[in-house]
């Protein structure tokens, strides 16, 4: 976590910071290297970014109230481990990603920013943000250019990313549905092979990925 402005400050901001941390109550942040971020907050806001993924958290300023100081973080969570959901001609467009820790009191909207997969030119996609609950279930929060006055978020849709307004922090995933068969989804092969090879065999491991930064990096071959 990032505090913009000056780096300088006084014990007594430090004193306040300290009581502050001390008095929450959260649970133990998720730590798994190279997969995670997390940092310390407040009233300024800052930004986590979880390097080579593609996923970012905007914590603007003033979404943390005055004299508070949150542990905030950042997860990617792997493929087999965050079951993710198929239901139907769905597919999965993102990462699942976890921003927390839940139940915060937050008095703006965060910014949490995914990459996917989908190509955009085809005008042929459903798209929708969906979250996992507490149970492990997958349910919908918002289907993209269907967002009314009372939605619980607003997705903002770019080539390669895809940017949620959100007041409630958890487990998200985006996904699609096709109208028709014309809908395009970007993947990518990954070949790996030993860096040594000591018999005349020569053994390769060939992966198809989705299109996303963060594809390889949570991958283990």
């Amino acid at each position: 976590g990032t505090y913009p402005g000056d780096n300088t400050r006084d014990s007594h901001f430090a004193n306040v910071r300290n009581k502050a941390l001390g008095s929450q109550h959260l649970l133990s942040l998720p730590r798994e290297h190279g997969n995670s971020a997390s940092g310390t907050f407040g009233y300024l806001g800052g930004r986590l970014t979880v390097p080579g993924t593609g996923v970012s958290l905007l914590v603007p300023h003033g979404a943390i109230p005055q004299g508070k100081f949150y542990e905030m973080y950042l997860v990617l969570n792997k493929a087999e481990s965050a079951l993710l959901p198929s239901e139907g001609t769905q597919t999965v467009l993102s990462p699942a990603v976890t921003c927390g820790p839940t139940g915060l009191l937050l008095c703006r909207p965060v910014v949490l920013t995914i990459p996917h997969c989908a190509d955009v030119g085809s005008s042929d996609w459903i798209y929708q943000l969906k979250t996992q609950s507490h149970q492990g279930n997958w349910e919908e929060v918002v289907t993209l250019d269907e967002e009314t006055l009372n939605t619980p978020c607003y997705c903002q849709l770019e080539a390669k990313s895809c940017h949620i307004l959100l007041d409630q922090l958890g487990t998200y995933v985006f996904v699609g549905e096709s109208y028709s068969r014309s809908a395009i989804k970007r993947l990518q092969l990954a070949i790996f092979a030993p860096t040594v090879c000591t018999s005349l065999e020569y053994s390769l491991k060939v992966y198809c990925l989705e299109d996303t930064p963060d594809a390889l990096k949570v991958m283990s071959p």
